[in-house]
């Protein structure tokens, strides 16, 4: 599998057909795991590394971007349903053993038989065939790729998409402390990880710093993701009370589901105001200068991590 890194010093189409079709190849792969809930999650990822890439280098083709990223949204979206049916099994599970069932004055055998039925039905309905959908979709997406062109070589590809991607994280992150909603922290996620997956791409850049910005931001984005499958199953639970034991019942569950979440925003907050400290030019001017020093190193291979002693 071709690695999710840029390497500076190669040409910017060759590195990006190079990344995009490594990822398409996984994910075809990953499809056709017997286990059709991993192969779900498995997909759905690599879409999001796919539009990630494409996301660096919008600033360059802006076009490419806006017609490939919208095939891939449409493409993953098939499976929203699947993902989000199967997660809310998990989210329950984790909830219980971070709060312990004592915490819950109902009988919590019920509600959880109610979400594996769900999760059982949705991947039972129709399921192969949008797995064979996506499949269609990943396998004319790689006939393009040979196709993609950017405009431009060296950092000033990835430049506008690395600034554009980094400064909606910083804003998003303000909006979901001022709005306090669900939308808010959910967009705030979804900015972070693209970003993210941008600093994994650039890592070879210097690899023991980024690296560890990349550990933040994982943690980052894992207290954020817990946070969104604690609110998808909140608005499952209470469109359907019934179903899952009863007005009162799903009450009690949404008031915990509440307050776990408050503790997640909380932890979330000083994690992403350091992550996110620097204005996007102060960023972005860094990350030159490590490209910068990274291509005129290539010739002699990848700068060394200096966290990791020599011959370990």
């Amino acid at each position: 599998m071709a690695r999710y890194r840029w390497r500076p010093g190669n040409a910017a189409e060759d590195e990006l057909r190079r990344i995009a079709a490594g990822q398409v190849e996984s994910a075809l792969d990953d499809l056709a795991d017997d286990d059709r809930h991993r192969a779900v999650h498995s997909a759905r990822k690599r879409g999001k590394k796919l539009r990630a890439v494409l996301r660096l280098v919008r600033g360059s083709a802006p076009d490419l971007h806006r017609r490939e990223n919208r095939a891939l949204r449409d493409a993953m979206r098939r499976l929203s349903d699947d993902r989000d049916a199967g997660v809310a099994v998990e989210t329950f599970d984790d909830l219980l053993s971070s709060v312990g069932a004592d915490a819950v004055p109902i009988d919590l055998a019920p509600v959880r038989a109610a979400l594996v039925e769900r999760r059982d039905a949705v991947l039972d309905a129709e399921l192969d065939q949008r797995l064979a959908a996506v499949q269609a979709d990943l396998a004319a997406a790689r006939d393009r790729i040979a196709g993609w062109e950017v405009d431009g070589e060296g950092f000033e590809v990835v430049q506008d998409g690395l600034a554009k991607t980094y400064g909606r994280a910083r804003d998003r992150m303000d909006d979901a402390y001022e709005e306090a909603t669900s939308e808010a922290f959910h967009l705030w996620r979804k900015r972070v990880k693209y970003h993210r997956y941008h600093v994994r791409l650039l890592q070879d850049l210097w690899p023991g710093m980024l690296r560890a910005r990349r550990k933040q931001l994982h943690e980052l984005t894992d207290l954020l993701g817990d946070d969104h499958d604690l609110s998808v199953l909140r608005q499952d639970l209470v469109a359907e009370p019934d179903r899952y034991g009863g007005v009162e019942g799903v009450a009690s569950l949404a008031a915990l589901l509440d307050r776990r979440r408050a503790e997640l925003q909380a932890a979330a907050e000083p994690l992403g105001r350091r992550c996110f400290a620097e204005p996007p030019d102060a960023f972005v001017a860094r990350l030159r200068t490590y490209w910068e020093v990274a291509a005129a190193d290539q010739d002699v291979g990848p700068l060394a991590d200096a966290t990791v002693p020599a011959g370990r």
